[in-house]
């Protein structure tokens, strides 16, 4: 819990606005929109709590980054919990299951175009029958993220994929194709806290 004394300090509003003011172009533009959620009280804060939540689970996936530097689906683990868990919020689903309806729900509703279509080409698969590779399309792009977030819950596989790096490329296969990755984990991670900051603007 955030004491009020805390609260008072600015140490959390400074933690809100470092995590946000790179999405704004006015750091004025972050200060209102993390203020706007923050005013907000029950039961109409879902924007505060989804405000805070982006906050707390990106920042735990890169704390990942400390500990298991290599192991880049345990951080895309985290991220996808952070997109169902926004998704779920936003439409006020209470409950368990439908993680893959809200993943693809997040991903439809809440990313720009610009963003869907960085997302579709940072994915080149083919089956294990060809022999050329191709361009995934949006959903199998969102396949291919919710597999490897499978992948760590069910069966606790966190080694078997690494984005690109910005030198090299891997092969990986996630579920029917062999994927060649031409995104950045760091690329993801942007693209979904925008997505986020959308979904809760139009909660505010």
């Amino acid at each position: 819990m955030h004491s009020c004394k805390r609260k008072m300090d600015g140490l959390y509003m400074d933690e809100w606005l470092s995590f946000y003011n790179p999405y704004f172009e006015k750091q004025e533009e972050a200060k209102k929109f993390v203020e706007s959620c923050e005013i907000k009280t029950y039961p109409d804060n879902v924007a505060k709590v989804m405000m805070h939540q982006v906050q707390r689970l990106v920042s735990l996936s890169d704390d990942m980054q400390k500990i298991r530097p290599n192991d880049d689906p345990l951080k895309i683990l985290i991220l996808i919990m952070c997109v169902e868990n926004i998704a779920k919020l936003h439409n006020g689903f209470i409950g368990e299951r439908k993680s893959l309806f809200y993943v693809n729900k997040f991903f439809e509703d809440f990313l720009s175009d610009n963003d869907k279509d960085l997302l579709k080409k940072g994915f080149f698969g083919r089956c294990k029958d060809e022999n050329f590779s191709h361009l995934l399309s949006f959903k199998d792009a969102i396949d291919v993220l919710y597999k490897i977030r499978c992948d760590v819950v069910h069966e606790g596989v966190y080694v078997s994929f690494s984005f690109y790096d910005g030198k090299n490329e891997m092969l990986e296969f996630v579920n029917k194709y062999v994927v060649t990755p031409h995104i950045t984990l760091q690329d993801i991670r942007s693209i979904i806290i925008r997505g986020c900051i959308k979904a809760i603007q139009s909660k505010l």
